[in-house]
């Protein structure tokens, strides 16, 4: 059997993972379209901010418990079938969603996208493991959030193009066509392992529990946990429902500009998805700084943005530094992803990476609900209100990089520890034998 250390990036690898980012970024254009197109949904189907954000939440919510169950899948059945399943479920929620006259229907199809969506990342880096040698995990997790971060981009101007001028039913059932001709695509073209390596058998996976249990138990899982938490919550918060209403209702901004500064945030995660994975691949050491690097700038810039004086604009300078951060600090969160699998087994690659990625979406739900709650009511929320309602967001950032640090040192000790008892193993097994 090829060991996965033993594996090269040859080109039929490299397409592999290609197809399976173009998953992803459907995924993503699917997943954070209501943050441009929030504000038209209420006025489509005739509800406030506390229900809208209840639809996201709901969405992530459903993408949130379907984590689990997606890694063990990813382990136990493969990419291959699970993807095609995923980017169906996706494209039949769109669908749903595009002819969707009134609010249940319009749940119900958000609610499929939330199942299908959470099934994607997950399967795609569970092909980089079985494809690719663990060396390249930081970069290929980065590379795939910046396929990501593109599809998201799809999700800001151009989509608000598209809203403008074909409109909401033509915009979504167009892109529902394109996710089915994917879903067939993966079917026709993903295979889960190179030639030559055998499936896994039933009997080399643990019982579901004690793989569970076992991957939380390390420390690189707890910690791609926390670091997911304290990168992508802000990021998910920001660019998938409260950004865009923040800068309208919030600081004045018009449609079009809003639009454009979620394209920064965007881009952000694209430039610095590259950069961070390449500085991460480097080894222990390197991945903490980076992450914790991270996690400390979007800290300090929300805390100011929000922290801004009452009655004042927030500095436009600011707000674009705030914004291309919190981009990058996602970019980042994916890096977390390499934590997880970097100290667990193949076989349980999958339910690692989703235990990591329920860090970020567990907290973005809540600080999506509470934002929702605070923006409830009456009249057009003020500068001040959305202040208030994003706070908890930051405040769950902090708290996650406190964690962080704590965690960053323990793995730092245990990697010294092993690596001065394998030295001490290497210098006996050097040593001259004894006269006789």
């Amino acid at each position: 059997m090829q060991a996965v250390d033993e594996l090269r990036a040859t080109p039929r690898a490299w397409w592999i993972w290609g197809l399976g980012a173009s998953f992803y970024f459907a995924a993503v254009f699917h997943r954070m379209a209501l943050g441009v197109a929030g504000l038209r949904a209420e006025e489509r189907l005739h509800f406030d901010h506390e229900v809208l954000a209840s639809f996201t939440a709901l969405q992530f919510a459903i993408y949130l418990a379907m984590q689990i169950p997606a890694g063990l899948a990813a382990d136990r059945i493969g990419p291959r079938r699970t993807l095609a399943a995923g980017l169906l479920a996706i494209a039949t929620g769109e669908l749903v969603f595009a002819v969707a006259q009134s609010v249940p229907p319009a749940i119900a199809g958000r609610a499929l996208i939330g199942f299908g969506d959470a099934i994607i990342l997950i399967n795609v880096l569970r092909l980089t493991q079985s494809w690719f040698p663990s060396r390249m995990g930081s970069l290929l997790a980065a590379l795939t959030g910046v396929v990501g971060a593109l599809g998201q981009l799809l999700g800001t101007i151009p989509l608000q193009a598209a809203l403008d001028g074909p409109g909401w039913t033509a915009t979504f059932a167009t892109s529902s066509i394109v996710t089915l001709l994917l879903a067939a695509l993966a079917l026709i073209a993903i295979r889960d392992r190179p030639p030559g390596v055998p499936a896994p058998r039933r009997h080399d996976h643990a019982p579901i529990a004690a793989t569970l249990k076992a991957a939380w138990a390390r420390p690189g899982t707890r910690h791609g946990f926390w670091a997911h938490l304290a990168l992508m919550a802000p990021f998910q918060v920001v660019s998938a429902l409260w950004g865009a209403p923040f800068l309208i209702e919030g600081q004045q901004f018009d449609d079009h500009t809003a639009a454009a500064y979620l394209l920064i945030c965007s881009a952000g995660f694209a430039v610095a998805g590259p950069l961070l994975g390449l500085i991460a691949d480097r080894g222990l050491r390197a991945q903490n700084r980076t992450l914790l690097a991270m996690n400390a700038l979007v800290v300090a810039l929300w805390a100011a943005i929000l922290g801004w004086p009452a009655g004042d604009a927030v500095p436009r300078a600011l707000l674009v530094a705030g914004f291309a951060l919190t981009g990058a600090g996602a970019a980042g969160g994916m890096v977390a992803f390499a934590l997880g699998r970097r100290e667990n087994p193949p076989e349980a690659g999958g339910a690692a990476v989703a235990i990591v990625n329920c860090g970020g979406f567990s907290a973005g739900i809540v600080a999506l609900l509470i934002a929702g709650l605070l923006l409830g009511g009456d009249g057009t929320p003020s500068a001040d209100r959305f202040r208030v309602a994003l706070a908890p967001m930051a405040l769950l950032s902090a708290i996650a990089f406190v964690r962080c640090i704590q965690l960053s040192r323990q793995r730092e000790r245990i990697a010294a520890a092993d690596a001065t008892k394998a030295a001490a193993r290497t210098a006996a097994a050097n040593a001259p034998a004894p006269a006789a």
